[in-house]
């Protein structure tokens, strides 16, 4: 009778555990634009409870039957193969290591409730909507602290983060706004919170926010007008360039940064030392590791030691990176083709899954991997610390397959409430 009594006890614990475990993911969602402090503290208390959960078969059949787990997981192993000819496996142990971000998108993927997908969603955007009241407090001057201003909105760099952040917000919210279950009040609402964020994309500095904006903004109005693709096209041909003509004369921040990003191209090769310029160099010294390793890169950990060679070569006056700021560049420079290889597998099976769903979230499912695919073209996204668990947390959250899905791809039968 004691242990029965235990064992009740042991297994009420597991099961609060897991449903505390489905709420979490909600915290860690509204915390992505607010506190990277936050997001590590929720990360770690939501893997704790995963494994205080159990459950370890039921969630590796989760795990296993889940193409996009499969993918991320494949190119993690690449990422550890690499450093078989890695030059520094220290380094390369390092490189993995921050790569954990990621590697938590199982956890992720059977923590979080199919059933209440919008639940995340919804977390997500109040926090990045309170990120966005924060940027206009200090444009209308009522927040000054660290390097805050009026001219400059977002604290040191996390414009590089906020805007790509706030441009996957404002296709939620308009994608809530035209297809989402809301009343007429809310969706009002939703198309002004949506307007407001906009604005705010144009006052912030974040170029590869913008540059996404207006790929999403592109893909929405595709999506809006499906039905007839003649229209869309010549929408998106007509309502892209007046958005951005707009936002150019209209908005001083936008610009400015256009024309500094022009006049930093222009003068690439005398003045190669800009924000712009350092990108570029990046790049070239970078294609010359990948023209001298084009098959398996330099090894997992290796880019920097290579990089700082070629750049002694080359552009002794630049300085050195370990990161070229380019997902493909960097992935291609470490593990060559596999590495290639494995990443695009990532965004072709989310793009397979997005092809073959039906439900409420479909056109997001489309929407997430070209975000990525954009974004990663400036930046090594995956490695930042706050887009790499927005990956991984909203990878979950579109591609999780629900309980009843899986139980009927393994032949089982099971009741449970349909999907959204």
């Amino acid at each position: 009778m004691v242990e029965y009594r235990e064992m009740g006890v042991g297994q009420r614990f597991r099961t609060g555990a897991g449903r505390l475990n489905r709420i979490l993911p909600a915290l860690l969602a509204c915390s992505l634009p607010l506190s990277t402090s936050a997001v590590s503290v929720l990360s770690l208390c939501i893997l704790l409870l995963w494994l205080l959960e159990g459950k370890f078969t039921q969630k590796w059949q989760a795990i296993t039957a889940n193409p996009v787990a499969i993918a991320v997981l494949a190119y993690l192993v690449v990422l550890a193969v690499g450093l078989l000819w890695s030059p520094d496996v220290k380094a390369g142990l390092l490189v993995l290591q921050a790569r954990w971000k990621i590697a938590l998108l199982p956890v992720f993927l059977t923590a979080i409730d199919t059933n209440r997908r919008s639940f995340y969603i919804w977390g997500f955007l109040i926090g990045l909507t309170a990120a966005m009241l924060m940027t206009y407090l200090a444009w209308f001057g009522f927040l000054h602290y660290s390097d805050i201003s009026q001219h400059h909105l977002t604290h040191n760099t996390f414009h590089v983060v906020y805007n790509p952040l706030l441009a996957f917000g404002i296709y939620l919210v308009m994608h809530e706004a035209v297809w989402g279950k809301v009343g007429k009040g809310l969706r009002l609402g939703l198309v002004l919170l949506a307007a407001i964020m906009t604005f705010n994309m144009f006052i912030t500095e974040g170029r590869a926010g913008q540059l996404v904006f207006f790929v999403l903004l592109a893909l929405f109005i595709l999506q809006v007008l499906a039905k007839n693709r003649a229209k869309a096209v010549a929408a998106v041909c007509l309502l892209v360039p007046v958005m951005f003509y707009g936002g150019y004369r209209l908005s001083p921040v936008f610009h400015n940064r256009v024309d500094t990003a022009r006049h930093e191209i222009a003068r690439f090769h005398t003045d190669p030392n800009t924000s712009v310029g350092q990108r570029l160099q990046f790049w070239c010294n970078s294609w010359q590791i990948i023209r001298q390793h084009p098959i398996l890169g330099v090894g997992t950990g290796g880019f920097q030691a290579a990089y700082a060679d070629i750049n002694h070569e080359l552009s002794p006056t630049c300085v050195a990176t370990d990161n070229p700021h380019n997902q493909y560049v960097l992935v291609a420079a470490m593990v060559g083709i596999p590495g290639i290889i494995a990443l695009m597998m990532i965004f072709a099976v989310m793009f397979r899954q997005a092809w073959v769903s039906h439900d409420h979230w479909r056109r997001v499912r489309f929407a997430f991997p070209l975000f990525f695919l954009t974004i990663m073209l400036t930046e090594s996204y995956l490695k930042v610390y706050e887009t790499g668990f927005f990956f991984s947390l909203f990878a979950a959250v579109f591609y999780a397959v629900p309980q009843d899905d899986r139980q009927l791809i393994s032949g089982q039968s099971g009741a449970g409430e349909p999907a959204e």
